[in-house]
């Protein structure tokens, strides 16, 4: 539950981002009409399943600047399983080039992955991205494509959502994703490169529902409001979600980019799907009157079987005398602080930052 204690840690840790994080440039590439919205209105920004990244930095909400070409008829689970395949494997064959030309820190692109259409999916931080460059990269991708026997490969190009910081020795402090790399030194600059390259840690939950959209948040001040607005929501909703959480229907509720509800794993799929309308209304009575419309919530629950082995590694590792725990993949536990997990209370409190450590 957020209180007002939390809600000051999270302005104070925004406050600390305005002062390191620079302004994004004015110049960018509009979103495509309808993207979210229209003929698009299928998607949710908020749903976590509804994206697949490959490498790159894990972002919290994405709005589509466009698409080229169209998608395959992809009927049976199997064609769909087959094509995520052909697309990280894709992914595989473009990401040295990616990364060393057109990747933060060298570029403008945050994120590869695909989505649940089928769409192989490219994400920039909000600022210089034209039409020119997004030509540039699809030529790229449709070139290596057809080496692999695929025609005119569908790409989705849009804007991610990022907050990721990650402890830089050269500089002696916590670095930024997206900031400037003017005085970054070659072995700061090789680190970044290094966590771009790295296969993306999706959160491990089930998605029951999401509702809403997250907006296209262009700088730092438009997160830092967009977020107070949605922690006065939570607050403003605590004590009529508090019962729910008494009666152990729901396990979690936090703000962040977005709201977060988990639901109890235990209770049937009809229940889950009730709770989950009831307490959106809830929620969405709230923020209207805030002049919120279409608030984002996502629900969700963790699967029994993550659950099941969360106790057994507490109690492998109570039984053995010490504790471990991965970070970002094998490569990176050096980069990466352990108890900050996608549930863990300071992704709560904060709103999804994600901190590394070199």
């Amino acid at each position: 539950m957020m209180r007002k204690s939390e809600t000051l840690l999270i302005t104070l840790l925004l406050f600390f981002w305005i002062l390191i994080f620079p302004a994004s440039a004015d110049n960018s590439v509009q979103l495509s009409p309808g993207s979210n919205n229209s003929e698009n209105s299928e998607i949710s920004n908020v749903d976590f399943d509804y994206y697949t990244y490959f490498f790159g930095l894990y972002s919290q909400g994405n709005n589509v600047i466009t698409r080229y070409r169209k998608l395959p008829v992809l009927e049976t689970e199997t064609q769909k399983e087959n094509w995520n395949s052909t697309l990280e494997e894709l992914s595989n064959e473009i990401k040295d080039t990616v990364v060393s030309k057109y990747m933060y820190p060298h570029g403008e692109v945050m994120t590869c992955g695909d989505n649940a259409k089928g769409y192989f999916v490219i994400l920039f931080k909000y600022g210089n991205v034209d039409e020119q460059l997004m030509d540039e990269i699809y030529s790229l991708i449709d070139n290596s494509a057809e080496e692999m026997g695929i025609q005119d490969i569908p790409v989705e190009f849009g804007y991610g959502t990022y907050r990721e910081v990650i402890y830089l020795e050269g500089i002696n402090r916590w670095y930024w994703f997206g900031e400037s790399t003017e005085n970054l030194s070659e072995a700061d600059i090789y680190t970044l490169e290094e966590v771009m390259k790295q296969k993306t840690v999706m959160p491990v939950h089930k998605t029951i529902a999401a509702y809403g959209n997250i907006p296209l948040l262009k700088d730092k001040n438009e997160t830092i409001s967009w977020v107070n607005q949605l922690s006065e929501i939570a607050n403003a909703t605590e004590e009529k979600i508090t019962p729910y959480m008494e009666q152990g229907q729901v396990i979690r509720y936090a703000s962040g980019i977005r709201l977060e509800v988990e639901i109890n794993e235990t209770l049937s799929p009809e229940e889950k799907t009730f709770l989950a309308e009831e307490i959106y209304q809830i929620i969405d009575q709230e923020a209207r009157k805030q002049n919120v419309t279409n608030v984002p919530v996502i629900f969700m629950s963790t699967p029994e079987e993550v659950i099941k082995e969360s106790d057994n590694s507490k109690n492998n590792n109570s039984e053995s005398g010490s504790g471990s725990s991965s970070g970002r993949n094998e490569s990176s536990k050096n980069n990466s602080i352990p108890g900050f997990g996608f549930l863990g209370s300071l992704t709560c409190l904060c709103g999804g930052w994600r901190l590394k450590k070199r």
